[in-house]
């Protein structure tokens, strides 16, 4: 966590660390969530046909595990400020294959007394966005 945050100033940027975001990251996030019942039958997300059937080359990411590579971002760099009292705000705009390396980014838009404003933003390998959006942590 950055304890440097009163000083930011509109522009800055930081990223996160790269997440190549394999099957087995995807066994251990779908096992983490308690396997739902939505989940148990044939999807886009564990089924080719059904992938296939949907538009999609293969079956594609749960879009919950690409928010959080960009959560995970926030709670690095802000922890508790984003914890309690941030928000995010997001829109899934791209499709993530398993095997895609996901980076996150944040750009500070307002830096105010109370409030980080922050542009949110997740790109694969390729450097396509998948996901946009925007997010809020406290100042202190």
């Amino acid at each position: 966590m950055n304890t440097e945050t009163e000083n930011l100033r509109a522009g800055e940027r930081f990223t996160s660390q790269l997440y190549l975001l394999d099957a087995a990251a995807a066994e251990a996030y779908g096992k983490s969530i308690e396997e739902p019942p939505r989940r148990r039958r044939k999807n886009i997300h564990t089924d080719n046909a059904a992938a296939t059937q949907a538009g999609f080359a293969a079956p594609i990411a749960a879009g919950e595990q690409t928010i959080a590579v960009a959560a995970q971002l926030l709670v690095d760099r802000f922890g508790m400020r984003f914890l309690r009292g941030g928000r995010i705000e997001v829109a899934l705009v791209k499709p993530v294959f398993y095997g895609d390396s996901l980076v996150a980014s944040a750009e500070v838009e307002r830096a105010g007394a109370e409030r980080i404003e922050l542009k949110l933003s997740v790109a694969n390998q390729r450097g396509e966005q998948v996901l946009t959006g925007t997010a809020q942590a406290r100042a202190r």
